[in-house]
């Protein structure tokens, strides 16, 4: 297959995607605010067990950043290089402050609480959208298609975190 026959990278979000968009910044808002909610519920036990504040950091975090990634794919560019800009900065800053939080509260852990989970859960939720941002800016490499994954996996840490800041903390 030649350059010439590859798939091209929508510079505007159609062809189907702006309704995965939508759909995806209503599904995002949505489980954001119920991690709100069990933050709020169980602030007490979450403040009490370390490591539990800064997951519930990581799960606002990774969420709103694939919440900005998908209102910014919505919003009109006029060039793939200026969306996947966009997508890049939107990303980078999610997946720097998913890390920072999480590395920084390692060592507040006890040692038999130390485990990489959280952290690799906070890397899939954020990680393709920078592979989404270099690639839709490269026009090459799957585009949109890993806004996509972005997507799925930032509401599978949320609903895995949520879970724990909702049921686990109680057992």
């Amino acid at each position: 297959m030649s350059t010439r026959d590859a798939p091209t990278v929508s510079v505007a979000p159609n062809d189907g995607w702006s309704d995965f968009l939508v759909a995806s910044s209503g599904a995002t808002a949505a489980l954001t605010g119920l991690v709100f909610v069990a933050m709020s519920i169980n602030l007490d036990k979450i403040l009490d067990n370390a490591g539990l504040p800064a997951r519930a950091g990581q799960t606002i975090i990774v969420l709103a950043n694939a919440l900005i990634a998908s209102l910014v794919a919505l919003a009109p560019h006029p060039s793939p290089t200026q969306l996947g800009l966009a997508l890049l900065v939107t990303a980078v800053v999610g997946w720097a402050a998913t890390t920072y939080t999480g590395w920084r509260s390692w060592g507040d852990r006890p040692p038999e609480h130390r485990h990489y989970g959280p952290i690799l859960l906070s890397q899939l939720g954020t990680v393709p959208f920078i592979v989404a941002g270099i690639t839709v800016w490269a026009e090459a490499g799957g585009g949109l298609s890993w806004l996509l994954v972005g997507v799925v996996l930032a509401l599978i840490c949320g609903m895995a975190n949520a879970w724990v800041l909702l049921v686990e903390i109680l057992r």
